[in-house]
């Protein structure tokens, strides 16, 4: 089975390459590919080359679901397609049906799953709170008491006060840009993504996430 996905951002893409890993030493036929993009981006409007080359997600979606729907059709062993972002402050199922709607305005007739971290991917991370505490032993695990699992809270946020040393207010400091923001979350990611328990992890949308590919697993 033949997995392409298509994500968000490189610290996504990192963790769903350790996700996937999981899974592949207990399944052989697995084969999977992650292409990461710049941001989210935003839904076109007019389908110009302006609004559709500009390495976000939502705006190049169509051109890669077409490209994908055509070369992957052909699979011996079967192929899906998913695409793994961020909600953010979005309605989740109004958000799912506007992917959704892509997907049928340009006839994509492969496998396609979208799967929304809510609020963020960094919940994934906040799901399994014994995975923290092996990676950041350090962690101030006490941040998770008042956090309500996949809500619209300031995901990320949290995470850097549980794990980051001197928290928020020195991560905001010592990390000023994207670049800089986003090579932390990729190293959250990257060290905690390696002691998910991929099945007691408290996030629904993570869940989702799991069952999707065990589904096309099991197939």
């Amino acid at each position: 089975m033949y997995f392409q996905f298509l994500i968000e951002d490189r610290s996504g893409k990192v963790l769903v390459e350790k996700i996937m890993d999981k899974l592949c030493e207990v399944n052989n036929n697995v084969i999977y590919e992650c292409k990461y993009f710049h941001g989210i981006g935003g839904f076109t409007k007019k389908n110009t080359v302006k609004e559709t080359k500009t390495g976000k997600l939502l705006n190049d979606l169509a051109t890669y679901l077409k490209g994908f729907d055509k070369s992957l059709r052909y699979m011996p062993d079967g192929a899906a397609i998913f695409v793994v972002l961020d909600n953010d402050t979005r309605e989740t199922e109004l958000f799912r049906n506007e992917l959704e709607q892509v997907a049928e305005t340009n006839s994509i007739s492969i496998d396609h799953v979208f799967c929304i971290a809510v609020e963020e991917m960094e919940a994934w991370l906040l799901g399994d709170e014994a995975a923290i505490k092996i990676a950041y032993p350090n962690a101030k695990l006490n941040h998770l008491k008042n956090y309500e699992q996949d809500s619209i809270c300031g995901t990320w946020e949290i995470l850097a006060e549980i794990v980051y040393e001197g928290g928020m207010k020195k991560f905001a400091k010592e990390c000023p840009t994207f670049v800089e923001a986003g090579k932390i979350k990729s190293e959250w990611a990257e060290k905690i993504g390696k002691y998910l328990d991929l099945d007691s992890n408290k996030s629904p949308s993570f869940q989702f996430f799991i069952n999707e590919i065990r589904k096309r697993l099991s197939a």
